[in-house]
C-alpha cells in the first residue's frame, strides 16, 4: 500500500509583495527574507518567506502563531500602508501539499524538473524554491524534510485546482496504484 497524499491546504495566511523597497519593508515589519533568489525560510514563529527571484515575496502562516503576523502584512497592504518602491501581489494560491515514498515517482511522471536535488538542498525550515510546470500548470515548489517524511509545497493558480488536484489523483492511480 502506498502512502502517498495528496492533501489541499486551506485556511492558510498568505500575501505577495514585490519591488525594490520590498526587501528593506518587510525587514521593518520584523521579516526575516532569505538573501538568495529562488529560496525560502520559515523562521521560529511559523511565517514561510519565499523570495522569488530578486525582488518578489511570498509569505505564507504555516503554524497558528503567525497567521496573526502574515494577517498584519496582508492587512498593510490591502490597506495601502507601504512605502513608495513596495507592490502588493495578490496571492489566492491553490495549495497542495505531496508527501510519501511514492511522490518521487509522482513527480517524475508529472513535473518539467529533477526534484531530487530540490529535496536534498532542504531542510526543514529552508531550502530552494522551483518555478515549474506539473502536468501543463504552472507551479512553485517548495520542499521541506520533516521528522519521518519529505514534504512538498505546490502553490499553483486557483484557476486550475480542480483539474490539477483531479488529474495528479489520477496519474497517482495509474502509476503508483493509490487514489
Amino acid at each position: 500500500m502506498s502512502d502517498l497524499k495528496l492533501d489541499a491546504v486551506v485556511g492558510r495566511a498568505r500575501v505577495g509583495c514585490k519591488g525594490p523597497a520590498a526587501e528593506s519593508w518587510l525587514a521593518t515589519q520584523g521579516i526575516r527574507v532569505p538573501r538568495d533568489a529562488n529560496s525560502y525560510s520559515i523562521d521560529e514563529s511559523g511565517v514561510l518567506t519565499a523570495r522569488l527571484a530578486t525582488s518578489e515575496f511570498l509569505l505564507e502562516s504555516t503554524e497558528t502563531a503567525s497567521e496573526e503576523i502574515v494577517g498584519a502584512i496582508r492587512r498593510d497592504l490591502q490597506g495601502g500602508d507601504y512605502p513608495k518602491g513596495v507592490y502588493p501581489v495578490l496571492r489566492s494560491d491553490f495549495v497542495l501539499e505531496i508527501s510519501g515514498a511514492q511522490s518521487d515517482e509522482l513527480f517524475l511522471q508529472t513535473c518539467a524538473v529533477d526534484l531530487a536535488p530540490v529535496a536534498r538542498a532542504s531542510t526543514a525550515s529552508a531550502g530552494p524554491i522551483v518555478m515549474t510546470s506539473m502536468i501543463g500548470v504552472a507551479v512553485v515548489l517548495a520542499c521541506r524534510q520533516m521528522p519521518g517524511s519529505t514534504r512538498f509545497s505546490v502553490w499553483s493558480d486557483p484557476s486550475y485546482s480542480t483539474y490539477f488536484h483531479s488529474q495528479l489523483r489520477a496519474i497517482a492511480a495509474d502509476v503508483i496504484g493509490r487514489y
